[in-house]
């Protein structure tokens, strides 16, 4: 995958947005039982991780806020379901992309 360069402000608003957007998994199955043994519910909420690949190829798991200081490696952000991905970072990229063309977002 050819890495797009990015500049460090953009890669630090990539990330704001990835995770608030990583934070809104759901999984209808999950059984949530609390203290007790008390049932509290169907289903979770539950951040779901970002793949980065480094510029050795190397991938790792980010579980929590990615970080925007190596933009190179951030742009190749995804999300893996299964045999898919979910090019999550050139995504938003794109979005931001859209807005700055057609509604004169400033970066």
């Amino acid at each position: 995958m050819a890495k797009k360069k990015i500049t460090k402000k953009r890669a630090k608003l990539l990330a704001e947005l990835e995770y608030m957007i990583g934070g809104h998994c759901y999984n209808a199955s999950i059984q949530n039982w609390g203290p007790g043994g008390v049932f509290d519910g169907e289903g979770r909420e539950f951040r779901y991780p970002l793949t980065i690949v480094d510029a050795e190829d190397n991938k790792r798991k980010v579980r929590y806020r990615a970080d925007g200081d190596k933009p190179g490696e951030l742009i190749t952000g995804y999300y893996a379901f299964g045999a898919n991905q979910l090019q999550i970072m050139m995504a938003l990229d794109k979005a931001l992309l859209h807005l700055e063309e057609n509604y004169g977002l400033k970066i």
